[in-house]
């Protein structure tokens, strides 16, 4: 995610990240980043130096509240699009593009939250790649199908047709 943040256009860049407590975050916090002014802010600070560096601001949850958003980043995630982006998005309109990586169970509830507010969103899954180049098949998932396809569901290889998948062709 950081090198996405830092090909990225810059002002309409935001990094999300969290971790259980403060000691878990594995970003380190700069010495010099202004304190989130409450437990429920979602406004975004130049407070993790692997994304300030790049001139991106972040937002930082901990489930427990040593730092930053008090609650799980996909509240965190919620709250920030209520308060900035309150209305849902129709197709071809310039909207918000959600990137997700880390716990299956996470990306599954950005890919939700996407979903509900009609936004893209694309998943790096986690698959442990043996070879890297389709020959162990180590690293499938399973993709959804168009409609009219026999079957619900097919495999895809991670390592030759991802790591990064839209998240409305994931079934988790």
């Amino acid at each position: 995610m950081i090198y996405l943040a830092q090909s990225l256009s810059r002002p309409k860049v935001i990094a999300f990240c969290g971790a259980q407590t403060k000691d878990l975050l594995s970003l380190t916090i700069t010495s010099d980043a202004p304190p989130p002014k409450s437990p429920t802010s979602v406004d975004p600070l130049y407070n993790l130096g692997e994304f300030s560096r790049y001139g991106v601001p972040a937002v930082i949850s901990t489930d427990d509240g040593t730092y930053g958003y008090k609650g799980y980043i996909t509240q965190a995630l919620e709250t920030y699009l209520g308060t900035y982006f309150p209305d849902t998005w129709s197709l071809g309109s310039r909207r918000p593009i959600l990137f997700t990586c880390g716990p299956e169970i996470m990306m599954k509830r950005v890919a939700e939250i996407a979903l509900q507010r009609g936004l893209p969103c694309h998943a790096a899954v986690d698959r442990p790649m043996a070879c890297g180049m389709g020959t162990c098949q180590s690293c499938i998932i399973k993709l959804k199908t168009p409609d009219n396809s026999p079957s619900p569901f097919r495999y895809a290889l991670a390592c030759t047709e991802g790591p990064i998948f839209n998240t409305t062709s994931l079934l988790w």
